[in-house]
This record gives C-alpha cells, structure tokens and sequence, in this order.
C-alpha cells in the first residue's frame, strides 16, 4: 500500500470522535515509566486538537524525544547537505539509470503535476518520487505541520529539554539512498502506489487515531520482502539502535515521552514488540 517514503511519512489523521485508545503507549519496568508516541509528519488544520492522550504524555514527562534535531532540518547547511546528497553521480541522469517503461510512466507522472521531467534529469529517483509524494499530499490538503513538529514546538515553549534517537546525517542518508541499486523496480512500485494515495488515506488516518496498524502490517510486510535492503534501513537497523536508547531514557530520572514515526512501533521487529521481547510491560494508553 505504502512506499518507503510514505511508510516513513506514516499516516495522515482527521476530524473525527474521540476514540477509546490511540497511537501512545506507556512502558513500564521496575517502578520507572515511559511514553511512547506514534507520529504523523504532516497533517491538515482541522486534525487539531490532537487526541488526548498526546497531551497527557506530555504533560507528565519533562523530557520530550524526537527522532532527529526537528529544529536543525531547515538549517542551510542541512539543506545543503540535502540537495548536494540528492543528485545522482557522474554523468548518471535518470533518462540513463531506468529502462525506457519505466522512465516514460516517471515522465507521464510528472507532467501530470506539471514538472517537467527534462529539468529533474540529475534528481535521485528517490528524492524526485518523495517530491511527488509530497506535491500529491498537498494537493489533498496536508500541508501543516505534523505531531513531532507540534511537540517540538510545546516543548521549547514550556522549558522541556529535548533529545534525539539519531543524527539529521543519518536520515538524509537513508533517504537519499533508498533504491540505489535497484532503481527499475523502486520506481515501478513507488508510481503504482502513488495512484493509491488518496484511497489509502482514510486508513492511515483511522489506524493513526485508533492505535491499530492490522490493515497496514500486510503492506509493510510486502515492502519488507520486495525491497529488505531499503526496509532494513529504514525501519529494522534504526528500531534495533533506538533501543538501547530508549531504555537508558527508561532508566534516567526524567519521565521521557518519546515521539517517532508510527511505522516504527509496529509488527515483529517494531519497537512495541522489540520493548516487550525485553519484559517491558507495554500498555496502550487510553
């Protein structure tokens, strides 16, 4: 259902009742607690007010985590970084790197969103596919800042120290190698997933709002088979070295509500199972 970039953006939320439990957990071992959060990265302005129990968390921890420095991404040297990471190699363009199929449905996409192809030719496929991820996205109205960029927001204003699981440098590199390698198959998947967005939405959002992923586990799983190099490094590899992390938080004297992408907690190697496989008691929070 979901390309890599968009399992990593995970999910999208709406106005809707309030549901018995949603996307944050409470985890518990030897009298210490800590808060686990699932994020969507982009929503619309009518999702706000967030549930409930985000602000709970919040207000009960004095240390809020994110994945990366939120407030460093838009530093120029980090856009720079970005841009410079994001052109292929060489004499490399993508006319050169895909087969004739396949670049002539990239090129069809991308007139239909009115950006032609001949000037994106030096763009990574996967760097230009997030663009019209994201062009798709905004079209539909999600175009506001998502749950850790709002948190991050409440903690520099209420005086809550923050923290990181990992390095901005190591998410851009991530992004920007996914499907290297393997470039045919990564855009042929990711362009038929982008006709998907629109339906696939309301799932993601109700999955997001309820704290359920039964209907997107399948699809991660289909990601996770087709593509274990990109899946290994963008979900296993990272949740293994979160965890140590998240257990020293557990074990510090601050309450730690830690935020992440809501992909990251599910299935067998996600961080709910990971935590509970370490005799962590894992409690939905309702």
């Amino acid at each position: 259902m979901k390309n890599f970039i968009a399992l990593l953006i995970t999910g999208f939320s709406f106005a809707t009742p309030c549901f018995s439990q949603t996307s944050v957990w409470e985890i518990s071992k030897n009298g210490k607690t800590l808060y686990l959060g699932g994020s969507v990265h982009i929503l619309r302005n009518e999702d706000f007010p967030l549930p409930k129990e985000y602000d709970a968390a919040f207000e009960k921890a004095q240390l809020i985590v994110f994945e990366a420095d939120i407030e460093q991404i838009s530093a120029p040297e980090i856009l720079q970084t970005i841009n410079a990471k994001s052109i292929l190699p060489g004499d490399q363009t993508l006319q050169s790197i895909l087969d004739k199929s396949t670049y002539e449905q990239l090129e069809a996409v991308c007139t239909k969103l009115s950006l032609p192809i001949e000037k994106l030719q030096k763009i990574k496929p996967a760097m230009l596919l997030n663009s019209l991820l994201a062009l798709q996205i905004q079209q539909l109205g999600f175009t506001v800042q998502g749950v850790d960029v709002y948190y991050f927001s409440k903690a520099k204003e209420a005086g809550k120290e923050t923290g990181f699981l990992e390095t901005l440098d190591r998410q851009i590199a991530i992004l920007t190698g996914l499907g290297e390698g393997y470039e045919n198959e990564y855009v042929q998947y990711s362009l038929e997933e982008l006709k998907k967005t629109e339906e696939d939405m309301p799932i993601l959002i109700s999955s997001w709002r309820k704290g359920v992923f039964d209907e997107l586990l399948p699809d991660m799983l289909l990601s996770k088979e087709k593509f274990p190099t990109g899946y290994h490094a963008l979900f296993t590899d990272r949740n293994n070295d979160w965890i140590p992390k998240i257990e020293n938080y557990l074990l510090g004297d601050k309450v730690a509500f830690v935020i992440v992408g809501l992909a990251h907690l599910h299935g067998s190697d996600g961080l709910l199972e990971l935590l509970k496989n370490k005799g962590y008691e894992v409690k939905q929070v309702k």
